[in-house]
């Protein structure tokens, strides 16, 4: 038997079809059937517009692909041996702009998504957590539309901000600028410890084991209650492969599979279409607009859960190694990983000198290279994201995108199944396999672009 359905609440529009045997799921493929074109859009223009283009993507990680951009743009004068001047502050800037993002988007997901789908499971009644109508799921979107408000002073606006440009930010942000920053972000705090885990945030830090799991209260602990109830704990499970492309002060890059390994070389990540429609010619056997990407000719998740293994996080890793890549684990990981950018980021708006200048101006225009190659990599809320650019003449001859949904949720190529793909066989119910979707955070304008 097969079966098709819509996957809702997403950005743009997903089906996953399933085929069943004796009530089980043995095989999955999910297709992403918008497809917009930025990266031919891109093409022939100036490489100032990438800064513009690429943060319309998506509308939920748009700081990522605008740091992705700067960052590919700066790869390109390095490569010329052009070298440019980050001040510090700019630098912190940027890095604030992605966890802000971050943070707000980890709340939505959880109360968006995650919550209502697994209580639903439970009981048709979702009371507090009902979708535009539950006081929880009201409260919860509060409070990341204040967050990102902290965003917003630095950047001029969100989404879709375009502040960051080769040689630093045209942001320049006073002292009570950065006083109501950490207000906004003493919200998102406040709701973490009231609300999601019941406890302080010190203390959550300080986790290291499954035994701590006692501790937590709140809305984590209804998530993990319902989790183990309906045996999210060995559903979900993938490769147990994971990536992280980028390193910053909180991640580390690397990947693991038996286990981790602090190096990556980006020349071995390779983009497949065997599966992806074309603009012409023939589609009959293609039914995504979907690439798939392979490392080293292998699928690896990236994400939270990710992040947390090669960058070692104690409790995680803990979590991982009592229930491996389940959606369990995937959920728990991406709300852990929420109380390490409250820190971080708390602890990043501080260091901000106001009297470091914003932005050093580059000695020559992008408009003026001739001919010049580069690559970028940042860890974005969804996981890790590639950016490549070849400028010829002044112009873009081309731009590759290259998102978190394609690791994750990409077809799958002649050797394996797609991460997601994988996680879904072996389910019993429809219910189960979106949830478990859900657990890789859908998008299908990230994912097809």
């Amino acid at each position: 038997m097969k079966t098709v359905n819509l996957v809702e609440r997403i950005e743009g529009e997903a089906k996953l079809n399933c085929s069943w045997k004796n009530g089980i799921i043995i095989d999955s493929r999910i297709d992403f059937l918008n497809f917009r074109g930025f990266e031919y859009i891109l093409e022939d223009k100036s490489p100032l517009d990438a800064l513009v283009y690429t943060p319309r993507i998506c509308g939920i990680c748009g700081q990522a692909h605008l740091n992705a951009a700067v960052e590919v743009l700066e790869k390109a004068y390095e490569n010329i041996d052009e070298k440019l001047e980050i001040t510090p502050k700019a630098k912190l800037l940027r890095q604030i702009g992605l966890n802000i993002e971050m943070i707000d988007s980890h709340i939505k997901w959880f109360y968006m998504f995650i919550l209502p789908d697994i209580i639903k499971l439970n009981s048709n009644d979702l009371n507090i957590y009902e979708p535009l109508k539950g006081k929880k799921w009201l409260e919860a979107c509060k409070v990341a539309s204040e967050t990102i408000k902290a965003l917003a002073i630095i950047a001029g606006q969100w989404p879709h901000s375009s502040y960051m440009i080769p040689g630093g930010v045209m942001s320049d942000p006073t002292k009570m600028d950065l006083i109501n920053m950490q207000n906004y972000l003493q919200i998102a705090i406040n709701f973490f410890e009231d609300s999601i885990v019941n406890t302080s945030l010190d203390n959550y830090l300080s986790f290291t084991s499954v035994d701590n799991f006692e501790k937590i209260g709140g809305d984590l602990k209804l998530f993990k209650d319902l989790a183990f109830k309906y045996e999210l704990q060995n559903y979900g499970k993938s490769y147990n492969r994971f990536i992280s492309l980028s390193e910053t002060n909180l991640f580390k890059k690397g990947r693991f599979s038996s286990k981790v390994i602090n190096k990556i070389d980006l020349s071995k990540i390779l983009e497949n279409s065997d599966s992806t429609f074309t603009l012409s010619g023939d589609n009959t056997q293609k039914h995504t607009w979907s690439k798939n990407v392979t490392y080293d000719d292998a699928f690896f998740e990236t994400g939270p859960l990710a992040r947390a293994i090669i960058s070692n996080r104690k409790f995680i890793k803990d979590i991982h190694k009592n229930f491996d890549d389940s959606a369990f684990t995937r959920v728990l990981a991406r709300l852990d990983e929420l109380a390490f950018l409250l820190e971080d980021t708390k602890n990043l708006i501080s260091k901000v000198n106001t009297k470091e200048a914003s932005f050093i101006k580059p000695k020559i225009s992008l408009n003026k290279i001739d001919k010049v190659e580069a690559v970028s990599a940042v860890e974005a809320t969804r996981g890790s994201l590639y950016h490549k650019i070849d400028i010829e003449k002044g112009k873009i001859k081309l731009y590759d995108v290259i998102t978190p949904t394609v690791w994750n949720l990409g077809p799958s190529n002649k050797k394996e199944q797609g991460i997601a793909q994988k996680a879904i066989i072996g389910t019993s119910s429809i219910d189960i396999a979106k949830i478990i979707l859900r657990s890789f955070d859908v998008c299908s304008v990230c994912t097809t672009h």
